[in-house]
């Protein structure tokens, strides 16, 4: 690969912006919607494609290589991921990427301006320069907050919990339709018998057992820790941690050795992706495991996989950021990790442009025109980024 250019930076930086802005896409599909798609399910499909793809790069000639950073990267990803998909499913395409993505350019720059040292013509313009993409940012995610609805309030039981735990009652319903999602336990390998059971079809309420109180909650919220919450607020909540823990994956990688930089850590960021992706499976059956009393309970609740229905739009989510954290590593390799992460983390533009025009997330002309002022502030920051930066 060319030693430093500076150009192969920014091109890698605008590819890995469409690629990151468009892989929530298939997250919001109507076949991920009518299954409600649990989220660690839909990172391993991310996790699959990114381990799959990511040997590709030996066709481009380069060796095998493996650091144990990559496992450090992974363990930043893979959960920052089930956060992604958590927050694109219950707050929205444009505020669950937009969210993370401005906390991840404030996590991304500090590990490089003042931990690694990068050079920049300013350290004050150049926080500057971040500062006005992370408002521009934040404002493309408050003006892509959907209008507030009013649905009838259903029963939920008070130990229904965040679909991690894979159990009856799950407490997702679906952004996009009026009727409830009512998902009971099943195991991930009876997909065949489960598939056609999984939305009830007159919308029958969440029966209460027991001494277990029923809590009437409108199809926006869900019961968190025995309290009523909007799920668009736990959605914002999982967008901020992607950004402020997820925001380190690419750190790793400045502290591998010279061998394994650039495009040679992505096999290693692959494997170790994998070896996190299959850690919290085993978590979280054993927590299924403490939780139902037995091993046969645990695996008939764990979350199905849908293949036939999720095969495809599963495989595009985890192909399209497997793409994007291509260009990323090349674009942080040559612009460093202050400006090239940070510059690709403008894929807030792509994501929001989907969220307004193809799943009308966003409404109203004076909204729509306000979202569009913080995107030119987002691309401001851009620019003067791109002026601060410079090579040793």
């Amino acid at each position: 690969m060319v030693a430093n250019c500076d150009v192969c930076g920014w091109l890698a930086a605008i590819g890995g912006m469409l690629a990151f802005g468009t892989f929530g896409v298939p997250i919001k599909s109507e076949a991920a919607r009518s299954v409600d798609i649990d989220p660690l399910v839909m990172q391993t499909y991310k996790t699959t494609m990114c381990f799959l793809t990511s040997w590709i790069v030996l066709l481009l000639g380069e060796e095998v290589t493996f650091t144990p950073w990559g496992i450090v990267s992974g363990l930043f990803w893979v959960p920052g991921g089930v956060a992604t998909v958590y927050a694109v499913k219950n707050a929205g395409l444009a505020i669950g990427i937009g969210v993370g993505s401005s906390f991840i350019v404030l996590i991304s720059f500090t590990w490089g301006i003042f931990v690694f040292n990068e050079h920049v013509h300013s350290r004050l313009d150049a926080c500057f320069a971040v500062g006005c993409m992370m408002v521009g940012l934040l404002g493309m995610a408050y003006y892509s907050a959907p209008s507030v609805s009013h649905p009838t309030p259903q029963l939920l039981r008070e130990d229904s919990d965040d679909s991690s735990e894979g159990s009856e009652g799950s407490p997702y319903h679906s952004l996009d339709t009026d009727e409830p999602i009512v998902e009971e336990a099943h195991s991930f390998h009876d997909e065949e018998e489960c598939e056609d059971d999984e939305q009830s079809e007159d919308g029958e309420l969440v029966e209460a057992s027991g001494s277990v109180p029923d809590i009437a909650v409108p199809q926006t919220h869900t019961i968190c820790c025995g309290m009523k919450v909007q799920k668009r607020t736990l959605g914002i909540l999982s967008a901020m941690f992607t950004g402020i823990y997820g925001g380190s994956i690419m750190a790793p990688m400045k502290f591998a050795p010279p061998d394994a930089k650039g495009t040679h850590f992505l096999i290693s960021f692959a494997i170790g992706a994998a070896i996190v992706n299959l850690c919290m499976w085993v978590i979280r059956y054993l927590f299924l495991c403490q939780r139902h009393g037995s091993l046969s309970g645990a695996y008939d609740a764990l979350p199905s996989f849908h293949f036939r229905k999720m095969w495809l739009p599963g495989s595009a989510c985890g192909t399209l950021w497997s793409i994007g954290n291509f260009f990323a590593t090349i674009s942080v390799q040559f612009l460093g990790e202050g400006v090239g992460y940070s510059v690709v983390q403008a894929s807030m533009l792509v994501s929001g442009l989907w969220g307004i025009f193809y799943f009308k997330e966003i409404e109203g002309r004076e909204t729509i025109s306000k979202w569009f002022l913080s995107a030119s502030i987002t691309v401001l920051g851009i620019l003067l980024l791109s002026y601060e930066h410079h090579e040793k």
